[in-house]
Parts: structure tokens; sequence; C-alpha cells
């Protein structure tokens, strides 16, 4: 069955506590997790021309009052003092909740739907109507079973207008102790100004640069999509399905262990991933970018040493939120960490090493 099939991400009782951090991040950031598996067998890959390379960067949406407004209310909430909830004390709306949840739908597990320690406000939720209305006055330890009508705009086209029910467990809550939105402490904590209309202009610049970093990441997808265009790279059936099998094992394998699930629903939860045309274009598309990137360092002698080295470790420290030096002791743990991480940094090396050969144009 596949809920005992794991050995590859268990532990095991002789597995130190930084190698099981080193190997959790290591499998958020790998670009494919089965590339970098030598136990996996991986389709041969002549790398494409980089020659020609160009992509228009898209428009940048403007930022709007309301853009700017709600941005505001969030960093106004993370910047927050926190009050934690006892257990037994009662959930009211504006709270920040940490919870378990899985979900099913026609008897099956929504694919998707099993979070882990999901941190949010309880709030109304447009795609989950009435979900968090039903937590306001649970208290912390509640495990409760939510029904919801998933709505006609619901992510899963199949399960649209169609009932659901969650199974809920408050592992945790904490009162938001915001300050007065115009109060000096609230602009303090926020650190844009001394005035509200400053903090706002401050913001509404912060959203400015994001669109446009995103408008060049979404330029930058549009290069490797044109690499795969390139090549002629096929990947066998039984490659996407472990490369899913993976993922979820991974993120959602978790949650529905500690819910005791019967194999039977975890061979169902298994099966909408695997089914799901979304996924499966996504897994396939990760597996050839890995993959075309791979056999272009090679055929380029493509090797992060030196400052570009030194350079790509902050990015990964970037994204791991550690300290450079704390990530690089995690990841040097063992050796099998070890070639894993150079396998993310000669990734990233060579994505850097495409990139200068393209020509982006503004629109």
């Amino acid at each position: 069955m596949q809920r005992k099939h794991s050995d590859w991400m268990s532990s095991g009782a002789e597995s130190s506590f930084e190698e099981l951090k080193g190997r959790m991040f290591l499998m958020r950031v790998s670009p494919a997790l089965s590339v970098d598996d030598r136990s996996v067998a991986l389709p041969s890959c002549a790398p494409p021309s980089l020659e020609g390379l160009a992509v228009s960067i898209p428009p940048r949406e403007p930022v709007t009052g309301q853009d700017i407004h709600e941005r505001f209310r969030e960093l106004c909430r993370a910047s927050a003092r926190r009050r934690v909830l006892a257990r037994g004390e009662a959930i009211a709306e504006g709270d920040e909740v940490s919870l378990d949840v899985i979900g099913f739908a026609r008897r099956r597990p929504i694919p998707f739907s099993s979070r882990s320690d999901w941190r949010a406000e309880v709030a109304p939720e447009p795609l989950l109507p009435g979900f968090f209305e039903a937590l306001v006055g649970l208290h912390v330890g509640a495990e409760v079973e939510v029904q919801v009508m998933l709505p006609c705009d619901y992510p899963v086209a199949s399960l649209r207008e169609v009932p659901a029910r969650f199974l809920v467990e408050v592992k945790a809550a904490h009162e938001l102790l915001v300050p007065g939105a115009d109060s000096p402490a609230c602009l303090a904590l926020l650190g844009r100004g001394s005035t509200l209309d400053e903090v706002m202009l401050r913001i509404g610049e912060e959203l400015q640069d994001e669109r446009e970093v995103a408008a060049v990441h979404e330029a930058r997808a549009r290069v490797l999509d044109m690499l795969v265009e390139r090549s002629a790279v096929a990947l066998p059936v039984s490659l996407v399905d472990e490369e899913i099998r993976r993922l979820w094992m991974t993120i959602e394998r978790p949650v529905l262990q500690r819910r005791q699930c019967s194999d039977e629903v975890f061979q169902e939860a298994l099966e909408g991933w695997l089914t799901d045309p979304s996924t499966r274009d996504d897994a396939e598309r990760r597996l050839k970018v890995a993959l075309i990137l791979g056999a272009v360092a090679v055929r380029d002698r493509v090797q992060p040493r030196g400052a570009s080295m030194r350079s790509l470790w902050e990015r990964l420290a970037t994204l791991a939120n550690l300290p450079l030096e704390e990530l690089k002791t995690t990841l040097e743990a063992t050796s099998d960490l070890a070639r894993r991480a150079h396998n993310v940094l000669l990734h990233l090396a060579t994505l850097d090493h495409v990139m200068a050969q393209v020509r982006f144009e503004e629109r």
C-alpha cells in the first residue's frame, strides 16, 4: 500500500534533527524531486540551443487604493502583538488560528485539501463559504467537522457546487492586539514613515516594486517554456507519477498519518493528485525544465564557484529564512544532503547562465 511505501523519506533511528531539517528544505526548493534521486531512471535529454532567446516583459497591473489598504491591514496584523489563547479558550472573529485540516466530498478526500499547521485569520473566505465562521466560539484543542457547499469557482472543477465536509483540529490560536491604524504605535511598528500618508505612499511603492519583480519572473518562466519547446525530451508516465507521488508524500501524507486515516483514504488521496490535469501538467513541466537545465549545465560546463557560489548560497539562505552559516551547517550534515544541495546550487547557476543569454524587452 502507498501508506507503507515511504522509505525514501523516513528518517530512521540514525537520522539527526539537522539532517531532517535539511532534507525537508531541499524538498521545498528542488526543481524536481525525482531528478535529484539517483535511484530514479531518467530519460536522455539533448540540450537545446540558447541562441535567439527573446521575451517581452509583461505590463504591470497598476496599484489601486484598495490594494494599498489591504496590504496595510496585512502589515498591521503581521506586526501586532499576539496573545496566546489558552487551551479551552474560545476563538473569536479576527483571531489567528493554526489548523490541521482534511476535506472530503462524495466520500473521497478532496485533492490538495489536507493542510498541516495551516495559519489563517478567522474571517470569511469565498472559496470555503462558512468554514471560518464555523470556528467562532470553538475552543483551542477542539476537533470538529465543518460542513460547507463548495462555490461555483472552486479550483477543482469537478467539485464545484458540491457539498463537502472538513475534519478540523484547532491546534493553536492567537488574539492579535492591533493598535489603531493611525496611532503612533502602529506607524512605529510598520517602520515606513511618521505619518499615515507617508506609510501609504511607501506601501504603494513596495507593491509596485513587487509587481515589477513578478513581471520579470513571468518573463523568465516564458523563457523556460521556450526551452521546453526547443527540446525533444519525452517523459514516461511513470516518472510524472513518481514526481507527483513524492510531492504528495511531502505535503499531504503527513497530515493523513496524524489523523490515522485508513489505507483506503491514503490511496484515494494520492489518486486525487495523480489524476488532476493541472498537477500533471505542472509536474511534467518541472521535470522537463530540470532535465533541460541539467543538460545545458553539462554542455556549457556550468559550475558555481567563487563569488557566484557565495551569491547562490545567500539566495538559498533567503529562501530558508536562516542565517547563511546555519543553513550551510544543516545542508552539509551528510554527504547525501551535500550532494543534493550542490544540485540545487547548480540548477540556480544554470538558470542564471540561461537568463544571461536572453534579450528582455519592455512592452
